[in-house]
C-alpha cells in the first residue's frame, strides 16, 4: 500500500477501494496496535515494535523486523500472539 493510500485509509471517511491482501494487513495492524494499547501503557505500547524482543516469535529481534521480513504471516502472528498475551496464555 502506497504512502498515499494508507493516509487515506486510516481516514473514517475513507472511500476508496482496498484488496482483499491490504484488508487484511490493515486489520493485522488494527488488531496487533489494538492489543498493544490494552496489555501496556502508552508509551511501550508505541514502540514495542521497535524494540529487540526475546519472545518466541521474535528471538532477539525487532517485531517490525521480523513483520517486514515474513510479510503478512508474521503481521498475523503476531497478532495472535498478542491476543493470546492479553488471554494469559
Amino acid at each position: 500500500m502506497s504512502p498515499g493510500k494508507w493516509r487515506g485509509a486510516r481516514r473514517p471517511n475513507y472511500r476508496g477501494r482496498i484488496n482483499v491482501d491490504q484488508m487484511l494487513r490493515l486489520s493485522a495492524l488494527i488488531g496487533i496496535y489494538r492489543s498493544l494499547e490494552l496489555y501496556f501503557n502508552t508509551p511501550i505500547a508505541r514502540s514495542w515494535i521497535l524494540l529487540p524482543n526475546q519472545g518466541p516469535l521474535f528471538l532477539g529481534a525487532k517485531p517490525l523486523d521480523v513483520m517486514i521480513a515474513d510479510g503478512l504471516p508474521a503481521l498475523l502472528t503476531t497478532r495472535q500472539y498478542l491476543d493470546n498475551c492479553l488471554d494469559g496464555q
